[in-house]
């Protein structure tokens, strides 16, 4: 390989430590070390330091992808039920921030919101915590309630049109196909049209009380809950008590046609005088998102997952750049005396972590879908390899070269071509 000397450069005052920055410069330089591909080389013969690197990166990435995969299943899972709301504005308590806080909106505030001319009609929403079981399990569960007036559902999932019907009967209930695989074998017998039997929460006199399953629905479960039924307003105030029918967790807003959601919503709140307030569906979504990200341990576990694997990754990346840096230096002291720059040595630094990372990153990406398969198969909470963890494990391996590069190049300011006759 022909050795490609620099065209002739200005001379630097010595004692400037960070060269200035220049475009053209920056391009000449990636362009000759392209042309000159002696990182990558060097690091073929250091095959220890290399595999061990590899492996490092390659397992920080795979932290990295398995802190984005848990974030997002989180946190779309939480808000699977806010998805499916059939309003144009919702009501909720003052203050919303979850629905898993269990707040409640008076059913007095439902009177104030049918009085505006813009509003064409209400739903009421309930929702709770009980547990289940049946024949087919060998221990009670916990799941999460939702409870609609049948002639006017606030949410739509699916399965719910097919099956709202049976529901105007009471102690019948629909349960979700896609709650975790802990109720046996429920969601397969209640497909076939067969009344299921199942024993929920205890009365007064701590006896279960006894529901049928008559159906299914899609909805999904949460970090909280492992599934969940859904059932009518009738059947929850025998069930659960009667009060709870004054108590919905939210009450979802149909408005008239060419009605103005913004104008709407601030009459409604100033009507409401703080006794509950009306937003968005945007906004209900993303007050759930926000809890779970800043008000529970969650967002702080993944968040300080994603920088754990970062900076494990930027480290092995240093380590195998650092060692070529150490073995090779006598080299580096003759490129630098035949006037090759900051930028130069910067660029084939950076050959060596792009050496690493990119089949660190390919090898990890694999491993990662197959962990997001096997991890959805047991929790179901929608871990599924989408667009944005790929372009944020991309970034943050792109951050891990740069910023390793950065470091190790330190290492060369030091080099002297002097040092070539000690």
């Amino acid at each position: 390989m022909a050795l490609i000397l620099p065209a002739a450069a200005s001379p630097q005052p010595r004692r400037r430590r960070w060269p200035h920055f220049s475009f053209a410069h920056l391009r000449a330089a990636a362009k000759t070390a392209a042309a000159m591909p002696l990182g990558s080389q060097q690091l073929r013969r250091q095959r220890t330091s290399t595999l061990l690197s590899l492996a490092g990166v390659t397992a920080s990435l795979l932290v990295v992808f398995a802190q984005l995969g848990i974030e997002r299943a989180v946190y779309d899972s939480s808000i699977r039920v806010h998805r499916a709301v059939v309003a144009d504005l919702v009501l909720v308590p003052p203050g919303f921030k979850s629905l898993q806080i269990h707040a409640e909106v008076p059913a007095a505030m439902n009177d104030i919101v049918a009085t505006n001319p813009s509003v064409a009609g209400t739903s009421p929403f309930w929702f709770g915590v009980m547990s289940l079981g049946h024949a087919g399990m060998p221990t009670s569960r916990r799941l999460a309630w939702y409870a609609i007036d049948v002639e006017r559902p606030a949410i739509d999932v699916p399965g719910l049109k097919e099956n709202l019907y049976k529901l105007r009967e009471l102690r019948r209930i629909l349960f979700d196909r896609d709650s975790r695989p802990y109720f046996g074998d429920l969601a397969e017998v209640a497909d076939k049209g067969v009344e299921v039997p199942v024993l929920g929460p205890p009365d007064v006199r701590n006896l279960l009380r006894e529901m049928f399953v008559v159906g299914t629905v899609a909805i999904g479960p949460n970090v909280v809950n492992d599934g969940a039924v859904i059932m009518s307003e009738g059947t929850m105030a025998e069930v659960m008590g009667s009060w709870y029918s004054e108590r919905p967790a939210f009450i979802g807003i149909q408005l008239v046609p060419g009605a103005d959601p913004a104008a709407v919503r601030k009459q409604l709140n100033n009507a409401l005088i703080g006794r509950g307030e009306v937003i968005s569906r945007e906004e209900f979504e993303a007050r759930e998102k926000q809890y779970w990200s800043r008000e529970t341990p969650v967002g702080y576990i993944t968040d300080l997952g994603f920088v754990m694997g970062l900076m494990i990754g930027m480290v092995f990346i240093y380590y195998a750049q650092y060692q070529i840096i150490r073995f090779y230096l006598p080299e580096y002291a003759i490129l630098k005396s035949l006037g090759y720059d900051w930028w130069f040595f910067l660029c084939m630094i950076g050959q060596i972590g792009a050496a690493i990372i990119t089949p660190a990153f390919l090898v990890a990406f694999t491993l990662a879908r197959l962990v997001y398969g096997i991890a959805e198969a047991t929790i179901h909470l929608g871990m599924t390899m989408g667009l944005r963890e790929m372009v944020v494990a991309l970034v943050a391996s792109i951050v891990m070269t740069a910023v390793s590069s950065v470091f190790a190049i330190r290492r060369l300011w030091k080099v002297d071509p002097i040092m070539l006759f000690e």
